[in-house]
């Protein structure tokens, strides 16, 4: 027999099936991932959304989870994991390798214990 956060899982699944724009869903996908299907209570007063970071410009980390140091780099569904897409500053990084800049010049009191794509 599912357990109810099992069911919660499936319905969440089903719900973003076929969604997935980073730019419109990013926050409403994490907020309810982690306060509907992880149970975290007020999940807004725990994740940060388009937190800045210093490059040779300023860039936005799609969110962060201070507490836990969870940086989160958030892709449209329709976006290839592994191919290298170009930045604002020409160079073409995975988005593995963007998350990567980005938590490389965070503070070291910052810096992020995870990644996820």
């Amino acid at each position: 027999m599912a357990t109810l956060q099992s069911k919660t899982a499936k319905n969440f699944s089903e719900f973003w099936l076929g969604k997935g724009d980073e730019k419109q869903e990013t926050s409403r996908f994490w907020i309810q991932l982690l306060g509907e299907v992880l149970g975290m209570q007020d999940p807004t007063s725990y994740i940060e959304f388009e937190k800045r970071v210093k490059l040779a410009h300023t860039s936005f980390i799609d969110a962060y989870i201070p507490k836990t140091k969870v940086l989160i780099e958030q892709k449209s569904s329709d976006i290839d994991l592994h191919k290298g897409y170009q930045q604002s500053d020409g160079k073409l990084l995975t988005p593995f390798q963007q998350a990567k800049r980005y938590a490389d010049e965070m503070p070291n009191s910052l810096r992020p214990r995870w990644i996820v794509i």
